[in-house]
């Protein structure tokens, strides 16, 4: 029996997307105990709070990332479609250019995945 990588895909990107997440709540536990001491409305001001913001978007990526999983998985297993290639290119484009940026960056685990998914 051949395992359909494809059919996995939106687990796939949600397990990254919690890896995501738990890593950026150690890495960025500082600015988070700062935004939480000042009462989360408006404690994120990006011109003077930039390990904030950093932290902020690190933690929203991550939550978006779990988002385009659900939608994923939902396609796949109620629709009992395939994820569209294009969104396969979409992540490997924007895994690319964080690669370029970041080479020292988790956009590598995604690089697969969108593979996987763009693959026939």
């Amino acid at each position: 029996m051949k395992l359909n990588l494809k059919s996995y895909s939106g687990v796939m990107l949600a397990w990254t997307a919690f890896l995501h997440t738990i890593v950026g709540i150690i890495i960025y536990r500082e600015q988070i105990a700062d935004i939480a001491s000042d009462g989360f409305i408006n404690a994120v001001k990006p011109q003077l709070h930039a390990g904030r913001a950093a932290a902020f978007w690190f933690l929203m990526a991550g939550v978006l990332m779990f988002m385009l999983a659900r939608l994923m998985n939902w396609l796949i297993r109620v629709k009992g479609t395939v994820v569209p290639k294009f969104v396969g290119v979409y992540l490997l484009a924007l895994s690319l250019i964080g690669v370029f940026f970041m080479p020292v960056s988790g956009f590598w685990l995604v690089i697969p995945q969108a593979i996987i998914i763009i693959r026939k």
